[in-house]
């Protein structure tokens, strides 16, 4: 895992870094490089964040609570599988009390789905990844699978 992968402000400067290089240029198609599992963030770390990545789901959980357990795995695939559109980070609620007394976090696990660093939905608790590949679908408005054969 890189520095970038690990460290929001880092990739916040990244991003600053290449809008400035490439304001009002085209930039040539790259492939991106793979996208790991949702990057564990600290209150200060949130804001840049959200700044870095337009789409963005914050899990709000606790090593102790069985349902964001069972949700770790369904985060993990869907930050693999939609990681170049959608970002995904989680707060852990023990180390970061203040941070889901922001959000109005009453229960866990919440994720807390981010449009360009506006709050626009939340879900609490644990979902079928079927029903939250859906649900970011519809918030974020991403592209369907590839047909078959494309």
């Amino acid at each position: 895992m890189t520095d970038l992968e690990t460290d929001p402000e880092l990739a916040e400067l990244r991003a600053r870094r290449i809008r400035e290089l490439t304001h009002g240029q085209a930039v040539a198609a790259t492939p991106s490089p793979p996208v790991g599992g949702p990057v564990e963030l600290t209150t200060s770390a949130v804001p840049a964040f959200l700044a870095a990545h337009p789409h963005a789901v914050i899990d709000v959980w606790a090593p102790w609570c069985g349902p964001c357990r069972t949700m770790a795995p369904v985060l993990d695939r869907l930050s693999r599988t939609l990681g170049h559109d959608v970002r995904f980070g989680k707060v852990n609620a023990d180390t970061e009390p203040s941070w889901p007394t922001r959000w109005n976090v009453t229960g866990i696990p919440t994720l807390l789905l981010f449009d360009h660093g506006r709050l626009v939905d939340r879900v609490v608790g644990a979902q079928p990844e079927a029903t939250l590949r859906a649900r970011l679908d519809a918030v974020f408005h991403l592209p369907g699978p590839a047909p078959p054969g494309v």
